[in-house]
């Protein structure tokens, strides 16, 4: 993703945009950004961007890319006032605290001076304490959102050893697409809201801005981005000053990052002829576009930052999986890719762009042919493609572009907003190259509309802010409808009331102890009923894995051995229930792939031996034997990977689960007469793609097995506490407190 975004408390919070900006005698206004830093260390100072710089200076306006000095970044930043007047914008938030530093000193001018140095020096260590806690408390109101802007890395690699005037347009080309990407947010995303609990979305007069400069990454490597920070006041059509709508603004900051690199493109191609390459990534299945000619090798050795951060989330990742049983999920992988960028991170270090770019054309040399200037020159005029204008584009391919990019964010989504569609949209057009950016943007409207005219709203449209309407397809409520017959049917297979009795009644094996009455009860309900698809509900330290234990036994004493099969979320987490449970395992995408595959390998074979044994007058030619023995083979391939009749398949963690893959599934096991258990807890994560079918199938139903008794916690109140938490009761909070269970401190520490 080119765009990122990061929320600035009020405040000082801003100072890391100056920390490496140079210190010269130089006007930014006489000489560009570039050239003047070839012999400058640092960065160039900021400077304002943004339709809402009319509104500044009493009226007087901001002239757009003026420098922002600190004074002026202060007041906007650190006041939320006019940059220029020092005039508060809009209301003035409560006073924000200050610096741990300042309030340390003026606690202490206020000790009596006739303390002794012994005392005073106790004094102020526990001043210093206290004021530290307090530190860690402190709310401040938003300030702004800092939008970092990143060129792609074969962008920032060409431009790290091309020649000066290359550098100029690859620069100017960040920065148009930076100005476009603003614009359309000023147009449809950038809002204010007023009323009661901000009800009412106010369209604003523009953004008011201030832009950053800054070349390389932490590790010395070439990364050219931009820090845009836009300022948490605008202005509304009445000229009122009112906070920016933040909700509005994070949910299209992929769509804006996607529009950002599109134009980035065409702007490129269209000034340079750079053609591009899609190319795959590590850990996406969303392929990544490259100028085409840079290897893959320079981008390797211009990515240490990435690549010491990959190692050390590789490292947190095993360590996860080794404490939770289980592979981390999305928001884990996200957390832990966080604190490894945190703890690899280096100090910043300012340099001039010459001494830089000298190091960087020597770090190329060995992956590109000759002087690497010159081989950046040959990249230019690579390009096949005519650009396209907004007519270009017939209706048919609009509408089928369209298509696939709703069934693409469908895939993930139950339910999703225009945002998520008008970002797969700019995904699905980084392919082509279009005339100008009006034209990119054009059709890119264009689509976005047809696929939604496709979709389900699911929201009142005049009822909801803009961008806020929710939306579903045709394809994900059938699903759901066939998970909620399934859930509903009662003719699977099931285990007679007097063999779970007997079950039940025996101690746990190797052990003296029985089954609580939750347990009892929930494997006596899903082992009778006979509905196709079951739910247990489960929070954590329930003991689902002691129950779980005892229904399979219960179903293996009525239809067999390896009667009971498994599925999970993760391989990791598929072995750990294969061990607790003693039964077959597998990774739930991993089974419906190679069921689905296994299954039309099995119909290839049998039509090519059916054809040679119609074609041929003796069917026990040497080829035939072969087709037929290959036939065989792949049979026994096919039915490690079916589902057999009167088999129960547990599928644990499953609000991880998407619906699709639950729809998939509970087809196949209704096919072949089998049941289907989903085990979890609907307070937990949900799934990555599509998902919410297993909160749905628990709340369809009033009598879902659920086990309500925590065994996990040695103390009584833990008990109580957990499930508080699991609910979000705030309660649980200072139940925790009053045990001193609760640590703080910076991100790093925690």
């Amino acid at each position: 993703m080119t765009v990122s975004i990061r929320r600035m408390s009020l405040g000082t919070g801003y100072e890391y945009l100056l920390s490496s900006v140079a210190r010269g005698d130089g006007s930014v206004a006489a000489s560009s950004p570039l050239t003047r830093y070839y012999a400058e260390s640092g960065t160039p100072p900021g400077r304002f961007l943004g339709a809402g710089l009319s509104g500044l200076h009493d009226g007087a306006g901001v002239a757009e890319g003026s420098e922002v000095t600190e004074s002026m970044l202060f007041n906007l930043l650190g006041m939320l006032a006019d940059p220029i007047t020092g005039t508060a914008l809009g209301s003035r938030p409560l006073p924000w605290p200050a610096s741990q530093a300042e309030r340390v000193r003026l606690r202490v001018a206020q000790l009596r001076v006739d303390l002794v140095d012994a005392q005073r020096e106790s004094a102020v260590a526990a001043i210093e304490a206290e004021e530290s806690e307090r530190e860690k408390t402190i709310r401040r109101p938003v300030a702004g959102f800092d939008l970092t802007f990143s060129v792609p890395k074969s962008v920032s690699a060409v431009w790290a050893v091309a020649d000066a005037g290359t550098q100029v347009v690859l620069y100017q080309a960040h920065q148009d697409a930076i100005r476009t990407a603003l614009s359309y947010a000023e147009a449809h995303v950038f809002f204010s809201r007023s009323g009661k609990a901000g009800a009412v979305q106010e369209p604003i007069r523009g953004v008011v801005a201030a832009a950053f400069d800054h070349w390389d990454s932490r590790a010395g490597d070439p990364h050219l981005h931009t820090h845009v920070v836009v300022a948490n006041r605008v202005q509304t059509l009445d000229g009122t000053w009112r906070t920016l709508d933040s909700k509005t603004l994070h949910r299209y900051v992929v769509a804006l990052s996607e529009l950002h690199e599109g134009v980035l493109h065409d702007l490129l191609t269209g000034r340079l002829g750079y053609a591009w390459d899609e190319r795959t990534r590590r850990h996406s299945s969303v392929a990544r576009h490259d100028i085409a000619g840079v290897p893959d090798e320079l981008i390797t050795e211009f990515s240490r930052r990435s690549t010491d951060i990959e190692t050390a989330t590789a490292t947190l990742i095993a360590a996860f999986a080794r404490t939770h049983a289980r592979q981390p999920s999305n928001t884990d992988m996200l957390r832990l890719r966080q604190q490894a960028t945190l703890q690899t991170r280096p100090d910043k270090q300012r340099h001039t762009l010459a001494g830089q770019t000298a190091k960087w054309r020597e770090r190329a040399r060995p992956f590109v042919d000759g002087d690497t200037a010159t081989w950046a020159d040959t990249l230019r005029g690579r390009t096949v493609l005519p650009p396209l204008r907004a007519d270009d584009i017939d209706l048919a391919l609009l509408h089928q572009t369209a298509r696939l990019a709703l069934d693409t964010v469908a895939a993930k989504r139950a339910t999703f907003a225009h945002a998520n569609v008008l970002a797969e949209v700019h995904r699905q057009l980084h392919g082509a190259r279009f005339a100008t950016p009006a034209d990119r943007l054009a059709v890119a409207d264009r689509m976005t509309a047809a696929a939604l005219d496709a979709a389900l709203r699911l929201t009142a449209p005049d009822r909801v802010a803009v961008g806020a309407q929710i939306y579903t397809t045709r394809t994900i409520l059938d699903a759901e409808s066939r998970l909620l017959d399934a859930g509903r049917s009662v003719d699977a297979p099931a285990v007679s009331a007097s063999a779970v009795a007997d079950v039940v009644a025996e101690p746990l094996p190797g052990t003296d102890h029985h089954l609580g009455p939750d347990q009892a009860a929930a494997v006596q309900t899903i082992a009778t009923c006979g509905r196709r698809l079951d739910v247990l509900v489960g929070p954590a330290g329930t003991g689902k894995t002691t129950s779980l234990a005892a229904l399979r036994q219960a179903w293996e004493y009525e239809h067999g051995t390896g009667s009971v099969i498994g599925l999970a979320p993760s391989a990791a987490a598929a072995e750990v229930l294969a061990d607790d449970l003693g039964i077959d395992t597998e990774n739930t995408a991993k089974w419906l792939h190679e069921a689905a595959r296994q299954n039309q390998r099995l119909d290839r074979m049998t039509a090519l031996v059916d054809q040679i044994n119609t074609r041929t007058s003796s069917p026990s030619t040497l080829l035939a034997r072969q087709l037929r023995a290959q036939l065989d083979e792949a049979y026994a391939e096919y039915e490690r990977w079916m589902i057999r009749p009167g088999q129960l398949v547990i599928v644990d963690e499953a609000g991880l689960a998407g619906t699709l893959a639950l729809d998939r599934l509970v087809a196949e096991a209704r096919d072949a007469d089998a049941k289907v258990l989903l085990v979890g807890d609907w307070a937990q994560l949900s799934a990555i793609e599509a998902g919410g079918a297993f909160d749905m199938l628990v709340t369809d139903r009033p009598d879902a097995a659920e086990l309500t008794n925590i065994r996990r916690f040695h103390n009584e109140w833990e008990r109580e506490a957990s499930l508080q938490l699991r609910v979000g009761d705030q309660a649980a909070i200072t139940t925790y407190a009053e045990h001193d269970r609760i640590r703080s401190g910076d991100r790093s520490e925690m």
